[in-house]
């Protein structure tokens, strides 16, 4: 059985949130890593990956949600590439095959972070041999958001 490590931000604010990812960024690998995104509508998950391209992409702009262009693709100080991808628009493993997304993932020296990855978890499942794989589920409570990361 593989002990899976976990941290949690409870009641963590936007403006708390950029400060933490630079924080827990220190103990990860600076490529091929695969951090999936996942809450219900709305709790929290472009925020978060926003937060994320400030902390490795400073001074860059996001693009905002790829809600409809399924990737957007970032490049860091170090030339490293960033793929924020959303699956929530796709409706099946044919659809996810066609778009070429899955090229992306797998792609070497990479940093994804995915939204609704799980309605692909059978897909995506053999990551873990080749990239280190972290999950980010993130509840909505009133006014902040309460993040559990497992890696």
């Amino acid at each position: 059985m593989v002990k899976k490590n976990t941290l949690i931000w409870q009641n963590c604010s936007e403006g708390e949130l950029a400060p933490r990812i630079k924080t827990w960024l220190d103990d990860l690998p600076k490529a091929d890593v695969v951090i999936f995104l996942e809450g219900p509508m709305g709790a929290g998950k472009s925020t978060f990956a926003r937060a994320f391209l400030s902390v490795v992409c400073p001074g860059q702009l996001s693009k905002g949600s790829p809600t409809f262009p399924l990737v957007h693709e970032y490049l860091t100080s170090d030339h490293r590439t960033i793929y924020h991808i959303d699956l929530y628009r796709l409706k099946n493993a044919e659809e996810l095959r066609e778009s070429g997304i899955e090229a992306q993932v797998e792609e070497p020296g990479t940093v994804v972070l995915m939204e609704w990855g799980s309605l692909f978890s059978d897909e995506f499942k053999h990551l873990s041999h080749t990239k280190k794989v972290i999950t980010v589920e993130i509840e909505m409570n009133e006014e902040n958001r309460n993040f559990r990361i497992q890696d």
